[in-house]
């Protein structure tokens, strides 16, 4: 392949990943490294899918760590044409309220804002 295919190729699955900087569909991503994991991270991704089912425009995703340990549970609402938001200390529930706030209904929820 030549330079110019492989940046044509590495630019469409970022946009099919949703995270190319002009995606146009949200992203919500979850930290699922060991602490994440201990904290409650899976319930809380599987939260997500399970609000989020349906919706298929938006990408929900797993990551390992994301370094931010003693915050942990972490969740990344990233929305189109905005620098994405952090969340910490998530729960199902907090989880639940931040899918129809914040990814449904475009009002990030500030209390669990890092």
């Amino acid at each position: 392949m030549t330079l110019q295919e492989l940046e044509q190729l590495k630019q469409r699955i970022l946009s099919e990943r949703c995270m190319a900087p002009d995606r146009k569909s949200p992203r919500v991503t979850v930290g699922l490294g060991t602490c994440g994991v201990k904290s409650g991270a899976g319930r809380v991704l599987e939260v997500l899918r399970r609000e989020l089912r349906g919706n298929e425009n938006i990408v929900v995703t797993q990551v390992g760590c994301i370094g931010l340990c003693s915050y942990e549970p972490v969740m990344e609402v990233a929305m189109p044409g905005s620098l994405p938001t952090i969340y910490c200390f998530m729960t199902p529930e907090k989880a639940e309220t931040v899918v129809k706030e914040h990814i449904l209904n475009g009002r990030p929820v500030k209390q669990w804002m890092l």
